[in-house]
């Protein structure tokens, strides 16, 4: 008995909450236009909340998955041998390489959550979407230009790194840190590796560049070039950088120096693109740079799409 009344309370539960939130032949039109109100937003609370639930869990297997990356990395890049010296370079590589075969190098920039592995393969789509572990990924990774080369016997003069800017400021995001002359000013270098060398960087432009044409009167800044004619070709292309660069560093560049080129998305205007560029410390050269000279550009050179949208007339011809 105890065991029908309990079913019978149950059913009448379910019964009352049908008749309540679910539309029936006993409501009225007022009644049955705010039950599919509340329905439609209780429907849209479950999809925002499954949405955001997966997307902090994303964040967080992501966060987890580069973490171990840099536990690797900086634990094997300290090891030492029982004399007290560096241990051998190679062994940290041959870590990142069993992980993921495409591993090529390593960055990290203080006072930025930039400090991760760069992946290169055969494309620039694969790890827009892909992680370092190769999965799935709206994280991505980073990753150099699939036209770099990047070898023991010959590296490009100029290795072009792509990140996305993530909105939890993971990946490439933490770039545009450096609209600021005072980020710059405490950051002004970069350490990079790649499989054959670690150095020293010093960030010597910082700018906005369209990835479209048609937001810059046909003309996209080629931040990808490889080779000159002679110096006063070089000297002309660095030359623009410093023109567009939103901070007069006071870094010199010249012919000779090897550069990394690093690439963002930046929301300036619909498919623009944040830009650092900065060249290797030279032999017997302080890796410090003297950043007190340092001043922010008054007239920085955008794109046209730049002006545009801000109804201010374009300064350049």
């Amino acid at each position: 008995m105890n065991h029908a009344r309990e079913k019978q309370t149950v059913k009448d539960f379910f019964y009352k909450l049908y008749l309540s939130y679910i539309p029936n032949k006993r409501d009225n039109l007022k009644q049955i236009i705010i039950k599919v109100f509340f329905l439609v937003s209780l429907i849209t609370l479950i999809v925002s909340a499954g949405y955001l639930t997966n997307y902090f869990l994303s964040a967080k297997k992501q966060d987890n998955i580069i973490d171990e990356g840099r536990t690797v990395w900086h634990s094997a890049s300290s090891a030492t041998t029982e004399s007290g010296d560096p241990a051998p370079s190679p062994s940290v590589n041959e870590l990142m390489l069993q992980e993921n075969g495409d591993f090529k190098g390593w960055i990290t920039i203080s006072g930025t959550k930039v400090d991760n592995p760069i992946y290169q393969t055969t494309n620039n789509e694969f790890y827009l979407t892909h992680n370092q572990k190769k999965q799935k990924s709206v994280y991505g990774a980073l990753f150099f230009d699939c036209n770099n080369t990047i070898t023991e016997e010959n590296t490009d003069k100029n290795l072009i790194v792509y990140g996305h800017h993530m909105k939890n400021g993971s990946m490439f995001a933490n770039l545009t840190k450096y609209k600021s002359l005072s980020f710059y000013k405490e950051h002004p270098t970069i350490e990079f590796s790649t499989l054959y060398k670690t150095s020293t960087y010093k960030i010597y432009a910082a700018f906005v560049l369209n990835a479209s044409k048609s937001d810059d009167n046909g003309y996209i800044y080629n931040i990808s070039r490889q080779s000159f004619i002679n110096e006063d070709d070089f000297n002309s292309w660095t030359a623009e950088a410093f023109e567009r660069s939103l901070i007069n560093t006071g870094v010199d560049v010249n012919i000779d120096d090897n550069i990394i080129t690093l690439v963002t998305c930046t929301y300036d205007f619909d498919d623009a693109r944040f830009i650092v560029m900065a060249r290797e410390t030279r032999e017997g050269e302080d890796t410090a740079v003297d950043t007190s000279s340092a001043s922010a550009n008054p007239s920085p050179r955008y794109p046209k799409r730049w002006y545009d949208d801000r109804k201010i007339d374009y300064p350049f011809d």
